[in-house]
């Protein structure tokens, strides 16, 4: 799963960033919870997308 640098693992086993997704050659990022499930979705969703 994708999860932010300081984002919680939650039930994921295998995690990386962003950054590390895109970095390892991914075109396309699906974030799901920790968007979702933020207090304020927008403001997640920007923070993550200022780390790319």
């Amino acid at each position: 799963g994708l999860r932010p640098a300081d984002g919680k693992l939650g039930d994921q086993k295998r995690s990386v960033t962003p950054r590390q997704a895109r970095d390892a050659g991914a075109s396309v990022l699906v974030i799901g919870r920790p968007i979702a499930r933020a207090e304020d979705p927008a403001a997640a969703a920007r923070a993550i997308e200022a780390t790319l």
